[in-house]
C-alpha cells in the first residue's frame, strides 16, 4: 500500500472524530467518525468553511491560543459541533497546527470528542454517589435511633410489668408509647435496608425519602 493511501486509511479509521482544514479554514478531509458524529458526509463539506461545523469565533480563539502558546489547555477546549439537521452537540476539541519544514502553517487538524457520553457517565457517577450517601445516612440513622429507642422501650415495658399499680390512663399512654416505639424501630429497620431510594414531594418544593416505596423497590431488586 502506498504511504499516502496508508495515511488516509489511518485518518479514516481513527477512533476520534477528525477534520482536516487548509490555512483558509476550508474542510479538506473528514473521517468516518466525524461523519457519524455530525451526520454530514465528505461530499457535503469538502471545500466548505469550517463554520459549517464550528463557529468561526471559537476556532480563531483556539488557534490564537495555540499560536501564542497562551492558556494552552492540554485537555482541549469545550465547543459546540453543528449536526446536519441543525442541532448543536457539546464536544471537546483539540487543534493541531500542521507546519512545513520551514515552520509555516499549511493546515489544521481538529480532533473532536463527543461530550454527551461523558456527561451521561458523570450523571451516573453523581447518582451513584447520591445513592451511597443516602445508604450511609440510612445505616447511621438506624443505628443512632435504635440505641436510645431500645432503652426507652425497655423502661416502658418495665413500667407495664407493674400495671396493677398503674392508673388505667397511664397504662394506656404507656401502651401507646410502646406501640409507637415499635413503629419507629420498624421504619428505622426499613431505612437501613434501602439500596434504591425513591423520593417524594415535601414542603416548599423539597423532596423527602419515601420509605415504603423505597423498601418495596429494594425488595424487588433483591428478588431479581
Amino acid at each position: 500500500m502506498q504511504p499516502s493511501k496508508y495515511l488516509a486509511k489511518i485518518f479514516d479509521s481513527s477512533p476520534v472524530a477528525m477534520v482536516s482544514l487548509d490555512t483558509r479554514l476550508r474542510i479538506m478531509l473528514f473521517n468516518r467518525l466525524a461523519m457519524a458524529l455530525t451526520g454530514f458526509t465528505n461530499m457535503d463539506l469538502a471545500g466548505k468553511r469550517v463554520t459549517k461545523l464550528i463557529s468561526l469565533e471559537k476556532v480563531k480563539e483556539i488557534i490564537d491560543l495555540y499560536r501564542n502558546e497562551k492558556d494552552f489547555e492540554s485537555n482541549g477546549h469545550i465547543a459546540k459541533l453543528r449536526r446536519a439537521e441543525g442541532r448543536d452537540i457539546p464536544v471537546r476539541i483539540k487543534l493541531s497546527l500542521i507546519k512545513d519544514s520551514e515552520d509555516r502553517l499549511v493546515g489544521i487538524l481538529i480532533l473532536a470528542l463527543d461530550m454527551r457520553e461523558i456527561k451521561e457517565l458523570q450523571s451516573k457517577l453523581i447518582e451513584a454517589e447520591r445513592l451511597k450517601a443516602i445508604s450511609e445516612t440510612a445505616i447511621s440513622v438506624n443505628h443512632e435511633i435504635n440505641n436510645p429507642l431500645c432503652s426507652i422501650l425497655s423502661n416502658t415495658q418495665l413500667m407495664l410489668m407493674q400495671r396493677e399499680n398503674l392508673d388505667p390512663n397511664i397504662e394506656k399512654k404507656l401502651r401507646s408509647i410502646e406501640k409507637q416505639i415499635s413503629r419507629i424501630q420498624d421504619i428505622a429497620k426499613q431505612i437501613g435496608k434501602i439500596n434504591d431510594p425513591v423520593l417524594k414531594e415535601y414542603i416548599g418544593g423539597k423532596k423527602m425519602l419515601d420509605v415504603e416505596r423505597s423498601g418495596k423497590r429494594s425488595k424487588n431488586l433483591l428478588k431479581k
